[in-house]
């Protein structure tokens, strides 16, 4: 308590021996109070309540013996207090107003007395101030305290923040006989707490909800550039980077309808100069006594610079688990535990999830996000004590296993995980199945740095990855050269789409009786500026993984389609397509019928001109599959079964899905042999299509006398070296515009 409150209650009670002891006993509760927490503005508001409460019931003994020195010395302690401070009735009526409410409200206390509080302080009629009446009267009927930020009248005439403070008070049989109400200007920039957040740089903002204004401290408005004074909810939202936006709106609103115990967002921001800034907002509501958010108030910190927002910044926002920075942290204790205690070993389990950008793209970033959360609840049921669950970010997950005794604890925990993610995912309504690939790698004395293990573990799981997915695997040093050759790949991947350094080139179909060209393949290629014409064996697994084999075969259908038609109007003779391949995620994309659809309108095709060439794998995914293709093939689109006659395919398949032709596939005739590598393979292939009305392709074929031995046994068209190798654009109208043929 401050030193001379305290001799001044002193002097005032002494140890007279009439010294009510309730009276001692509640000025020992503020005195704990405030030694405490000192300076605590909280705390010292909690001991102004007790002063009021005190207020209210020493004047009713006042009025039985005269006003003693005991409440002479109470009522200057009330007049006197630094906040304003008033009480008032049971029909909320003024019945004390001190001299500090006489300055905040320049109301003095003769007119304040007996007039009802909510129109003594809200006189106005207009409808803010109505609602703001409302609001108060909802604060004095509560039957606890209740602290509440609102814009009040002031003497100066311009509205004050102002904290209220409201404490029902009751007699000693807990019977309702008023409230007492402590009221502080707040200047956000004098508070300490204000202070503290503006010398960390980051912003503060406070929007009254009722008017619908917004504070926004200087340096919130620094993060932005922006040196203007629109105290607007705008100022802020109109900033959000549109893809961003709807998800800001969806956490303010469901914060604010109490969806959500507190308000939580990371998003893109425009400045002045028109670049974007990468923020961290959180916040709380206040509320009243109904659950009605008041007020909303926050920070927000720029994390554009991770460094600079990881120091700060222990949890993933979405699933509220430990980031990568502070799973690092204990990553790094754990080493150094190691190196002190003999025998003690950790593990680091890496989990990547398989095929999630297809969640994303069909159900919508808001469903992912659901199931990310959701697999983070079940990843915590797999751990044993003192493990540790961590999310570095987009849709992986670390695990920090405490204490190994042997190899086969990790395992035991990774075949936990793929057991519980196995089980389907109730996401957005519909019923969603998925896979995890784990990379697991044991601590040793040789790893000095949590970084190193954590990249160990991450190169594991691309081991995992390469296997097909949905598996774990240990790390061993054999793939340290390979997996950061694969990250750099994904990353000059992306760079390649953006920067369009693919390329198409097409490899020609010849009809094999006529020797003429039917047919074009778009095979993709990539221009890498260091390494040339990168073939797709050494790219598309990745692509396909990655999920960047959705915007890859997107631009190859569009410049495809602008190629194909140059090379039509260039005077080919007769009917000719264009065959494209498609993979397994390409085929299920949500957008691939509005693509093709814009392809044939845009260059004028017809849909029989386009060929959709599948492999088996692709055709067999699911029920999904057999849907899309259903859809294909009602739009025309012409439909190929690729790399047939691999130990995969069967001709099942061609009944199933009706397809219009099967591509016979290389390896049969690679290597020149006269009549390929298995001709009566090749005979009973073209034998079988032939009963059932189905057109056969051949691939690779490099020799006249291959091309001889399919003319003998009636396979209608074949591709290979022989006719010409794949080529670019221009080379593909050349060919076209020959007289003859092969």
């Amino acid at each position: 308590m401050h030193r001379r409150l305290r001799r001044q209650l002193d002097e005032s009670l002494g140890e007279e021996p009439e010294s009510s002891p309730h009276l001692r006993k509640l000025f020992c509760r503020i005195e704990k109070e405030y030694r405490r927490a000192d300076d605590d503005r909280a705390s010292l508001q909690r001991a102004l309540g007790l002063l009021s409460d005190l207020l209210r019931r020493q004047p009713d003994a006042a009025q039985k013996r005269g006003t003693s020195p005991k409440a002479r010395a109470v009522l200057r302690l009330f007049d006197q207090a630094p906040f304003a401070a008033l009480l008032c009735d049971v029909d909320r009526k003024v019945t004390a107003w001190n001299g500090a409410a006489e300055r905040l409200f320049g109301i003095a206390a003769a007119e304040a007395v007996g007039r009802e509080l909510s129109m003594l302080v809200f006189p106005d009629t207009d409808a803010d101030r109505a609602e703001a009446r409302t609001e108060l009267r909802e604060l004095l009927e509560s039957q606890e305290t209740l602290q509440s930020l609102r814009l009040t009248p002031a003497r100066s005439g311009a509205p004050r923040m102002c904290e209220w403070t409201v404490v029902p008070l009751r007699d000693r049989k807990a019977r309702e006989v008023g409230n007492a109400a402590v009221v502080q200007e707040v200047d956000p920039l004098r508070d300490r707490y204000a202070v503290a957040w503006q010398a960390s740089g980051d912003g503060i903002w406070d929007w009254e909800l009722g008017g619908d204004r917004l504070w926004l401290s200087d340096s919130w408005r620094a993060i932005v550039g922006a040196a203007g004074k629109d105290e607007t909810p705008a100022e802020w939202l109109d900033r959000v980077h549109p893809a961003d936006r709807e998800a800001v709106d969806a956490a303010i609103r469901a914060h604010l309808e109490g969806e959500s115990p507190r308000f939580e967002s990371e998003h893109r921001l425009r400045r002045e100069d028109g670049s974007w800034r990468w923020v961290l907002a959180r916040g709380q509501a206040t509320r009243d006594a109904t659950g009605k958010a008041l007020r909303f108030s926050g920070s927000m910190m720029d994390v554009t610079d991770p460094k600079a927002g990881a120091s700060r910044v222990s949890q993933d926002a979405l699933t509220q688990l430990p980031n990568r920075t502070h799973f690092l942290e204990l990553v790094e204790r754990s080493l150094a535990h190691g190196r002190r205690r003999d025998g003690y070993r950790s593990a680091v389990l890496f989990v990547d999830l398989d095929r999630f950008k297809s969640v994303n793209e069909n159900l919508g970033a808001a469903a992912g996000d659901e199931l990310l959360v959701k697999i983070g609840e079940r990843l915590k049921t797999c751990l044993r004590e003192g493990d540790v669950l961590a999310r570095p970010g987009g849709d992986e997950f670390s695990i920090l296993l405490d204490d190994v005794k042997e190899a086969g604890e990790t395992d035991l925990v990774a075949d936990r995980i793929h057991q519980a993610i196995g089980q389907p995912f109730d996401v957005a309504g519909h019923e969603v199945l998925a896979t995890a690939s784990i990379g697991i790698a044991l601590s040793a004395p040789a790893y000095t740095r949590a970084e190193d293990l954590l990249l160990d573990a991450d190169t594991a799981m691309y081991r995992a990855k390469a296997q097909g997915g949905a598996r774990s695997a240990a790390f061993d040093a054999s793939l340290r050269e390979r997996a950061p050759q694969l990250i750099e790949m994904e990353a000059d991947l992306r760079g390649a789409l953006a920067r369009e350094e693919f390329r198409v080139h097409y490899l020609p179909i010849v009809d094999v009786a006529t020797g003429r060209i039917q047919g074009l393949e778009a095979l993709i290629r990539w221009a890498h500026p260091k390494l040339g014409l990168v073939s797709p064996d050494h790219f598309m697994p990745l692509a396909e993984e990655t999920g960047l084999i959705v915007p890859i075969g997107r631009w190859l259908l569009a410049q495809a389609g602008r190629e194909f038609q140059g090379c039509r109007q260039g005077g080919a003779a007769g009917e000719l397509t264009l065959n494209v391949n498609l993979s397994t995620r390409q085929l299920q994309h949500p957008d691939l019928l509005a693509q093709i659809d814009g392809l044939l309108a845009e260059h004028g095709l017809e849909p029989q001109d386009l060929v959709v060439e599948l492999t088996e794998k692709t055709l067999q995914h699911g029920d999904g599959a057999t849907a899309r293709i259903g859809e294909l093939r009602d739009r025309g689109v012409r439909l190929y079964m690729d790399d047939f006659g691999t130990a995969s395919c069967s001709l099942s398949s061609l009944f199933r899905f009706q397809l219009d032709s099967l591509k016979i596939d290389r390896s049969l005739f690679t290597g020149g042999s006269p009549r390929g590598q298995a001709p009566e393979l090749v005979r009973t292939i073209v034998a079988a299509a032939r009963e059932t009305g189905t057109h056969v392709v051949a691939e690779g074929v490099e020799t006249a006398d291959q091309l001889g031995f399919l003319r003998e046994v009636g396979c209608a068209a074949a591709q290979g070296f022989y006719f010409s190798p794949p080529v670019d654009g221009a080379m593909a109208r050349s060919l076209l515009a020959r007289a003859g043929g092969w």
